[in-house]
């Protein structure tokens, strides 16, 4: 009869120890495994990073880089003698010279390629272009 309670309790022992040694070995791992990321000390909590056009990073453009450009990209439009822009937060006032000699139906194009030019290269702005006498 002792027998045949030590062959019961046998496959009863094995079960105990093997599921106590899945729980210790889950419960392991290496120290560095463990750490959380820290952030980039930014002082913004890493959105330096994350967000890298942000304005709050180094990579953004500021509104003088903006203007720059956006008064290049006009300037190599066709027929453009010369570009004013203006901003007001979001939106960029792009005023437009056309050369002179070109009848109305011509500087309206002037207008429209100047329009898509900038809507395209600078798409963070709402680009408004009118014609300038």
């Amino acid at each position: 009869m002792n027998n045949r309670i030590r062959s019961r309790q046998l496959p009863l022992a094995a079960a105990v120890l093997l599921i106590s040694a899945l729980a210790l070995s889950a419960c392991g791992g290496s120290p560095n495994s463990m750490k959380g990321k820290a952030y980039d000390r930014d002082g913004q909590l890493g959105l330096t990073n994350t967000n890298p056009h942000l304005i709050n990073t180094p990579h953004a453009q500021n509104y003088q880089q903006d203007s720059n450009f956006a008064k290049q990209k006009a300037l190599e439009v066709q027929g453009v003698q010369s570009a004013r822009l203006v901003f007001n937060g979001a939106t960029m006032s792009v005023y437009v010279k056309p050369k002179s000699g070109l009848n109305t139906m011509q500087q309206e194009e002037v207008r429209s390629r100047v329009q898509s030019q900038l809507a395209f290269n600078m798409p963070r702005y709402k680009v408004v272009t009118r014609l300038e006498d």
